[in-house]
């Protein structure tokens, strides 16, 4: 139909090993060509840039007179009155040790339990 049943695995297989050789060549060259052009410019201050060379920079002068010699109050002086969430003092939670959970019928675990459920 196309000829293809005149070619033989031999010449198919280089056929398509010189294409994956010319296709991995193009991609390094390709990743080569882009490294140097990264590496030419790798700071700001090296950079050639239209807008960056046509501004004028101009050197600001700042003396202490300047600044404040003390520190500014807030702009009001009364309390500032602040929202409460309610919240219960429930005592420091010592917490329990692993070993009640990793031990099988541990006596202190349908306590824990018990406190659990009640919280809920």
């Amino acid at each position: 139909m196309f000829g293809i049943d005149q070619i033989s695995w031999g010449e198919f297989s280089s056929f398509i090993l010189l294409i994956l050789v010319f296709w991995y060549l193009s991609v390094i060259l390709n990743a080569v060509s882009k490294e140097r052009r990264r590496n030419q410019h790798s700071l700001f201050e090296e950079e050639q840039s239209p807008s960056f060379l046509s501004q004028e920079l101009n050197p600001v002068a700042v003396r202490a007179s300047d600044l404040p010699s003390e520190i500014l109050p807030f702009p009001w002086e009364s309390d500032v009155p602040l929202p409460v969430s309610f919240y219960e003092e429930t005592g420091l939670d010592e917490g329990y040790d692993i070993s009640c959970f990793t031990r099988p019928n541990d006596p202190s675990l349908p306590a824990i339990l018990e406190q659990v459920q009640f919280q809920q």
